[in-house]
């Protein structure tokens, strides 16, 4: 009895047909004949294939396609059916993304602003991409301390997490402003310059007003600015990635450097006069550069692995508490690679 259980898992029967397959082959040993265990059914066994009507198939709207319940009641067969056809190769599933509108004057600035990439290489008589050695990216993103909704694995005898804020819209959160640039390799393959320029946070340290069951008065916290407007960008431009950029910056590259931007609107022109003072010092000069309205695909800093808030998520990389933002910088700066920067400069103007 053990065997024909064995075998039953083996091969995911019940053990019932097992026994009835073993009962005939001693029925057909007793009578001394060759043991044969051929189906018994002639010709072609089984339903019979449905046959996929494409032309049927392209006259259903595609507000009908988004499941495969309502495709199928769509078709008139069975979600089994459907399941077939999408193994087989006759449909295949598509996740669809909205893109922006682009207006007519969109797609001029944005082909203005790809061509301004490239340079007629005279020895090969073609056009080339510029090497964007010079160009700088910067970005800014919302963290949110957590989730409105968080799944814990607990035992029988813990008690659940008791977790409230006044709304959803109250979860605190923090801003970070990423700026990287292309990174500068050796004839070697060898990195002298990562391109990180630095990853900062939007925090501000301010005096305890009442007295908390940890803290008295007057002690300081440390709270996010959750209202960015255009004089706090403004004052880290200035005092925090100016300074990084210059310290970090490689001698072998040339100091007229380009900061890409996008058209938030916090965001400060290239005219502004206190950034040309800071901007045009130490033999630097650094402009600023918008991208083109409703062009998120050519912008380099949102696609780093370290901006990337749901796989940090995942691996529980996000902090629980303000004073946690200094190593999760750390941590994620130091995660990313240099070589998966480069590439992700080069591919930005590539791909559009």
């Amino acid at each position: 009895h053990g065997k024909m259980k064995e075998i039953a898992d083996r091969f995911q029967v019940c053990r019932k047909t097992i026994t009835n397959i073993w009962k005939e082959v001693q029925k057909q040993r007793e009578q001394g004949l060759f043991i044969n265990m051929d189906s018994k059914l002639k010709g072609k066994k089984g339903n019979k294939k449905l046959v996929f009507d494409v032309e049927a198939f392209k006259e259903i709207d595609f507000n009908s396609r988004t499941t495969t319940r309502r495709l199928a009641t769509a078709m008139s067969v069975t979600q089994t059916a459907v399941a077939r056809w999408l193994s087989d190769g006759p449909i295949k599933s598509h996740t669809n993304a909205i893109k922006p509108g682009l207006s007519d004057a969109n797609k001029v600035n944005r082909l203005i602003f790809c061509l301004s990439k490239l340079h007629f290489d005279d020895v090969c008589s073609t056009m080339k991409f510029n090497d964007q050695t010079n160009l700088v990216h910067i970005d800014e993103k919302w963290f949110y301390m957590t989730k409105s909704c968080q799944r814990y694995y607990v035992t029988d005898s813990e008690q659940t997490p008791y977790r409230c804020v006044q709304s959803k819209k109250f979860i605190p959160k923090i801003m970070f402003m990423c700026v990287v640039a292309r990174p500068l390799y050796t004839a070697n393959g060898d990195c002298i310059f990562d391109g990180k320029s630095g990853f900062f946070h939007l925090l501000h340290r301010c005096q305890q007003r009442e007295i908390q069951r940890i803290d008295c008065a007057g002690t300081l916290k440390t709270k996010p600015i959750e209202s960015i407007n255009k004089a706090m960008i403004k004052d880290r431009i200035i005092n925090v990635v100016l300074p990084a950029i210059k310290a970090k910056w490689s001698d072998c590259l040339s100091k007229q450097i380009v900061i890409q931007q996008d058209n938030a609107k916090p965001h400060i022109s290239n005219s502004d006069p206190d950034f040309r003072a800071a901007a045009t010092s130490d033999g630097f000069n650094i402009e600023l550069q918008c991208q083109p309205p409703n062009s998120p695909d050519l912008k380099t800093g949102l696609k780093l692995p370290h901006m990337n808030k749901s796989k940090h998520a995942r691996q529980g990389q996000l902090p629980n508490y303000l004073s946690a933002d200094i190593e999760l910088v750390k941590d994620s700066i130091g995660y990313v690679q240099s070589i998966g920067i480069n590439k992700l400069v080069l591919t930005t103007f590539d791909q559009n």
